[in-house]
């Protein structure tokens, strides 16, 4: 924070600036003026058509006075909410009437996020009906209570962004959402809200980003979101669902981003990946279905064909099987992630294809077989490897020659209840960016070789457990 406020603006405001009255534009954003009110003269700059004051560590209530800018048409106002900032040093704005916006006809985008709104009069949907140009409102984060469930007319049918999430309305996702059939982001996360609602969202074509997260989902409402078919990013984490994933989620051809995490979500991901496959350009890139104990099934053959998957994570599922050979087609793939799941097959060497790992999580399952250098030979950027079995046997083993220099230099190398002795592993020593190792009951019955410990000068974590290791442990 020290260093963050040598580099800004502080003080107070000076009035002179009523003397610029051919001003336009006024950005004060991304600075320090300690916890001062937002001027009220501000609002006599009657040139301006745009006003950010986001970020700044303004405090107390916004002026109503903002109001008297007609022109104005961006209005930054979201409050001091740095990633760097305690909860207990974070002063909101707050507003006490939202009647003041009447006077911003021409205003096309609002952002007052983190502001506290909570029940000020005329609710928020009112004050945003009273802004026809309006194409962007961003109300997250304002400690709203009311979702009003109708309203007469709509006269902001013009919207493409909205944003309220992270407020208080616990209750039903309103009708009125399905007359903003302009609307290309829709984000009403964490606001714990339910129903089916499945016709909510039919008319809403336009939509690229939606975001659910943290609400009652029903099954009536996911087949309905699978004609939503310009989807970029579905994001439904946390979301309390029953039912599976629909057939119809496979025409989703040009979805990017799907979270699926922590839900109640069932049945397996064969006709899902079986429809996305069929794509004739599928764009997925982050497919994300972690912590769902009733989700499994035996890996597709099909998944090898969504070439732009960067990130696959099946964490804490229950997939069973082998990983299958189609897994090396993947070539833009970064992250694979299927840890802890009851995956009781082989490893495919295919998956020494993917040049572009970065982090390879198979810990905690039930592998079999033997790996060898073929299944990291074009593992050029992986830098955490994560292999571990749950088993009372050593199941996996790894064989790879003693002289073996890995093409990779890892970060982290997690080793559990595999196979990898008698002998010390030589290429450990050639991993010198390590700073986590560890070799866990690997049947290892050696002595650790010459200058073990002076390979690793960022280390900061090693465990060789369980293992039947002599020698003299130099000091580190």
């Amino acid at each position: 924070m020290q260093k963050y406020n040598k580099s800004c603006l502080g003080g107070k405001i000076s009035p002179s600036l009523l003397n610029l009255k051919y001003l336009s534009y006024l950005d004060l954003s991304q600075n320090n003026f300690e916890g001062i009110n937002i001027p009220n003269f501000l609002g006599s700059l009657e040139s301006l058509n745009y006003l950010n004051l986001s970020y700044s560590l303004f405090t107390g209530v916004i002026p109503p006075h903002l109001g008297n800018l007609s022109k104005l048409q961006y209005l930054v106002l979201n409050s001091n909410s740095f990633p760097f900032l305690e909860d207990s040093l974070v002063r909101r704005l707050e507003v006490k009437s939202l009647q003041w916006l009447v006077g911003l006809p021409s205003l096309k985008y609002l952002d007052m996020s983190f502001v506290n709104i909570g029940e000020v009069k005329p609710n928020w949907l009112y004050a945003a009906n009273m802004l026809p140009s309006l194409l962007e409102l961003d109300l997250s984060g304002c400690r709203l209570v009311t979702l009003p469930q109708s309203i007469s007319s709509i006269n902001f049918t013009s919207l493409t962004f909205l944003d309220i999430s992270d407020n208080f309305f616990n209750s039903s996702i309103p009708l009125w959402l399905s007359n903003l059939t302009g609307l290309s982001t829709l984000n009403i996360g964490s606001n714990y809200l339910r129903g089916a609602f499945p016709y909510v969202f039919a008319n809403l074509v336009s939509l690229r980003e939606l975001d659910l997260s943290y609400n009652y989902i029903e099954s009536q409402l996911l087949v309905g979101l699978g004609h939503l078919t310009n989807l970029s990013s579905l994001d439904l984490f946390g979301d309390i669902i029953t039912g599976k994933i629909p057939f119809s989620f496979g025409k989703l051809c040009n979805l990017q981003k799907f979270v699926l995490v922590h839900s109640g979500i069932s049945g397996e991901i064969t006709e899902f990946v079986d429809g996305l496959s069929q794509c004739s350009n599928s764009k997925l890139e982050s497919l994300l279905l972690n912590s769902n104990r009733l989700l499994g099934g035996k890996l597709p053959y099909s998944l090898g064909a969504l070439k732009m998957l960067k990130t696959l994570a099946l964490d804490y599922n229950s997939f069973w099987g082998s990983i299958p050979d189609s897994i090396g087609n993947l070539s833009s793939l970064q992250k694979l992630s299927l840890n802890g799941n009851m995956f009781n097959g082989t490893i495919s060497t295919s998956v020494g294809k993917l040049s572009m790992l970065t982090v390879l999580n198979l810990g905690y399952n039930y592998w079999k077989g033997v790996l060898t250098e073929a299944h990291f030979q074009n593992l050029t950027r992986l830098s955490s490897l994560y292999l571990s079995v749950d088993s009372a046997t050593w199941s996996l083993v790894l064989d790879v020659k003693h002289d073996w220099v890995p093409p990779f230099n890892l970060s982290i190398a997690e080793f559990d209840s595999m196979l990898i002795g008698p002998n010390f592993p030589a290429w450990v020593q050639t991993q010198t960016e390590l700073l986590f190792l560890q070799l866990r009951n690997a049947g290892i019955s050696d002595t650790i070789p010459q200058g073990f410990w002076n390979s690793f000068s960022r280390i900061k974590y090693i465990s060789l457990s369980k293992n039947k290791i002599r020698g003299q442990e130099k000091e580190m």
